[in-house]
């Protein structure tokens, strides 16, 4: 194959190459930035302290809930998601498929996972729980078809709120 050298580099490239590397960029893009929207959300709540995890094996933050500017131990992790355009119905548009080894990971995990969906073209946030702490006992429900509910500072609140009420009751049967 010849090239040429008067095109600008990207034209001299077979565009299934091109087309892949900017599919690439924009996928790692789009993760980072949604990354970068979890961190605003939560850390608009002086109540968490937002860590990113530094291996990909499916978490991608654990937040630890603060009490008066202290950490409390209580933690919940956090699974993040992104893409590029809005959704007209998140319900029938985002799609949640966990391989078998990410369920295994998230079903052992001893903590609270729920997973933030963020859209770049108008920067909303949704999630989900994808371990829920259960009302009724101190267990965790691995849940993958539960709803996608809008997030913001209200809902933010409620994941707290959440969290804390499960360690409450996990605390208070083991007493």
């Amino acid at each position: 194959m010849t090239y040429d050298k008067s095109q600008p580099s990207s034209s001299r490239l077979p565009s299934a190459i091109v087309e892949a590397v900017m599919k690439r960029d924009l996928d790692y893009f789009i993760g980072e930035r949604a990354e970068h929207l979890a961190i605003v959300y939560l850390t608009r709540s002086h109540d968490l302290v937002v860590e990113r995890m530094k291996a990909d094996y499916g978490l991608d933050m654990l937040v630890t809930i603060l009490q008066d500017k202290l950490p409390t131990g209580r933690v919940f992790g956090v699974h993040i998601k992104g893409r590029d355009k809005a959704f007209n119905d998140i319900q029938q548009e985002a799609s949640l498929v966990l391989s078998d080894q990410e369920k295994k990971y998230f079903q052992d995990l001893p903590f609270p996972v729920c997973v933030l969906f963020f859209t770049m073209d108008d920067d909303r946030g949704y999630y989900r729980w994808l371990k829920y702490p259960s009302e009724s006992n101190q267990s965790l429900h691995t849940l993958e078809n539960n709803q996608w509910r809008s997030l913001d500072q209200e809902q933010v609140s409620q994941i707290i709120a959440d969290v804390n009420a499960w360690y409450n009751r996990k605390h208070q049967s083991a007493a």
